[in-house]
């Protein structure tokens, strides 16, 4: 995965989306009011991005997967880099 959050180019407007994951207490309201992503990742192919957004836990993020081809998100999941990689 590459970091592209500085040099990447947004496929597409993923704040519905996250509208909708507020609606649905998944995501912070206070990230969907201030547009706030975390880190954006790319995978090697440039196929997908995957979209780092804030919670309340610094180890912690819901991640929107986009699909760079068809420009459309394929959906998102909870990251937990203590669960992943035992960070604390």
């Amino acid at each position: 995965m590459i970091n592209v959050t500085e040099t990447g180019f947004p496929a597409v407007d993923i704040w519905p989306y996250v509208e909708v994951l507020v609606t649905e207490k998944v995501v912070l309201p206070y990230v969907l009011e201030n547009n706030v992503v975390e880190v954006v990742y790319r995978d090697e192919r440039n196929r997908y991005d995957h979209v780092l957004l804030p919670t309340d836990n610094k180890n912690k993020f819901v991640c929107v997967i986009v699909d760079l081809e068809l420009k459309k998100i394929r959906g998102h999941y909870r990251l937990d880099l203590e669960k992943e990689y035992g960070l604390r």
